[in-house]
C-alpha cells in the first residue's frame, strides 16, 4: 500500500514550529552566512625592517608601521602612503594620542625621584628643542638611525637625511599628549582597575627645575641608570637631540645629559650632569621591540625607557611595575601599498579590500605585533565592518 503524502501547507507549518521551537531553545544562536560573506583581510605580524622588501616582493599588498620605515619604502616611487591615522577611522580616535612615550619603573620614581625628574625634564626640553632647530633634530637623527653612508634600496640609494626631512613632516613631537584608551588596546576587562596613569608629579618637578623655580639638587653618590629605546625609529629623536646636542641643555637650564665619547654617532655611555657635576651614569640599550623592552624593565635590567605607547600600557595594565611618565610624540604612522595599487586613501583602500575579498584574494596586511599601529589598522577596520584573520589561520 502507497503512503499517504502530507499536504504542503502541514509541512510548511511543521517547519516553521521547529524553528521557532529551536530560536526559543537557542536564543544566541547566530546564522553565519551573512558573515561569511563579510568582507575579510589577513593580517600578517612582521619585523618594521621587513616590510619594505615583503611589499616590493609581493608577499603582502600593504603594511602599516611607524616612521622612519613609511619614508624609506615611499622616497624610491615604488610605494606610497595612502592613508596617516587621523584619516582613518573611527573619526577624531588617533590625532593626538601619544605615539611613543617615556615609562620609568617605579622603584626608580621612589628611590631616585631627583633623578627622575631631571630625565624628565630634559625630555621636555628635548622635545621643545626638536620643534624650534628641526633641521638640526633630522640632521642628529639621521646620523643616530642609519649613519651617514648612503641606504640601499630595491631602486638605487637614498640619503639618511632626505629620509628624515620627509618623516619629520608625519611626526608631531609633543610632551603632552595622552597614550590611548585602555579599553581600545585589547587588554582584558578584569585588568581595567590597572589603568597606567602618568606620574604627573615628576613632570611638574621636572618643568620646576626647568624654569628655575625649584633649586636644582646638590649631587650625591652618583647612580647607575639603564634606559631602552627602539634605536630604528625617528619617534626618539627627542632623545638623540638631548645627548648630542648637550652644550644646549648645559647653557640653558644647568643640567644636561653629555655622552662619554662625543664622536659616536649612536652613544651608548651618557653621564648626567648637574652644574658640571656628574649625577648619574646613564647608559642606553637599544632594543628590537616594545614588548620586548617592557620585559625587560619588568625583570628589573632597565630602569626606564623611550619606547610605544601601546606595548607600555599592555605590560603596565598586565602588572609591569613601571609608570608612564610623559609624551615624547603622536603620529608618525602610514599605511603603505604598491604605487600601482588602484587606492589613493582609506575610503579608496577599504573599496579594494572589498574587491579582492570577494573575488575570494583578501589582501595581506602586515603590522607589528602589540603596536598602536596594530591597534590603529584593527580598529580602522573593524569600524568599516572588515573582518580581521590572522594570515596561515
Amino acid at each position: 500500500m502507497k503512503g499517504r503524502q502530507l499536504p504542503l501547507t502541514f509541512v510548511i507549518c511543521l517547519l516553521l514550529v521547529v524553528t521557532l521551537l529551536f530560536l526559543a531553545l537557542y536564543p544566541d544562536y547566530q546564522d553565519t552566512s551573512q558573515s561569511d560573506s563579510q568582507s575579510k583581510v589577513y593580517l600578517v605580524y612582521a619585523s618594521s625592517g621587513s616590510m619594505v622588501q615583503l611589499l616590493n616582493a609581493g608577499q603582502i599588498d600593504a603594511f602599516i608601521v611607524w616612521e622612519p620605515i613609511v619614508s624609506t619604502a615611499t622616497l624610491p616611487g615604488t610605494a606610497k602612503m595612502i592613508a596617516t591615522p587621523e584619516w582613518m577611522p573611527p573619526p577624531g580616535a588617533w590625532g593626538d594620542t601619544a605615539c611613543c612615550v617615556f615609562v620609568l619603573r617605579n622603584d626608580m620614581v621612589a628611590k631616585n625621584s631627583n633623578v627622575s625628574a631631571l630625565l624628565s625634564g630634559l625630555t621636555t626640553a628635548a622635545v621643545e628643542r626638536v620643534n624650534e632647530n628641526q633641521s638640526q633634530a633630522e640632521n642628529i637623527t639621521a646620523a643616530w638611525v642609519f649613519g651617514t653612508k648612503p641606504l640601499l634600496t630595491a631602486s638605487g640609494t637614498l640619503n639618511p637625511l632626505s629620509v628624515e626631512q620627509q618623516a619629520f613632516t608625519n611626526i608631531n613631537f609633543t610632551s603632552g599628549a595622552y597614550p590611548p584608551d585602555i579599553n581600545d588596546i585589547g587588554l582584558p576587562a578584569e585588568d581595567s582597575t590597572k589603568t597606567p596613569q602618568m606620574d604627573h608629579a615628576i613632570v611638574e618637578q621636572g618643568k620646576q627645575y626647568l624654569n628655575g623655580t625649584l633649586a636644582l639638587p646638590e649631587p650625591g653618590n652618583v647612580i647607575e641608570v639603564n634606559l631602552g629605546y627602539l634605536a630604528s625609529s625617528d619617534h626618539t629623536a627627542p632623545l638623540y637631540v638631548m645627548v648630542k646636542d648637550a652644550d644646549y641643555f648645559r647653557d640653558r637650564y644647568g643640567f644636561y645629559l653629555a655622552p662619554d665619547n662625543p664622536a659616536e654617532s649612536r652613544p651608548e655611555h651618557c653621564t648626567l650632569y648637574v652644574n658640571d657635576q656628574p649625577f648619574a651614569n646613564v647608559t642606553l640599550i637599544p632594543g628590537q621591540s616594545g614588548g620586548g623592552i617592557m620585559t625587560t624593565i619588568g625583570q628589573g635590567a632597565l630602569d626606564g625607557a623611550y619606547i610605544g605607547s601601546v606595548p607600555e600600557e599592555l605590560q603596565i595594565g598586565l602588572g609591569n611595575p613601571s609608570t608612564m611618565i610623559q609624551s615624547i610624540n603622536s603620529g608618525g604612522t602610514g599605511l603603505v601599498v604598491n604605487n600601482q595599487a588602484p587606492c589613493s586613501d582609506w575610503n579608496t583602500f577599504t573599496d579594494w579590500a572589498e574587491m579582492r575579498s570577494a573575488h575570494g584574494s583578501p589582501l595581506v596586511i602586515a603590522t607589528v605585533q602589540s603596536s598602536i599601529q596594530e591597534t590603529i589598522i584593527r580598529s580602522a577596520l573593524a569600524y568599516d565592518n572588515i573582518t580581521v584573520i590572522m594570515y596561515g589561520t
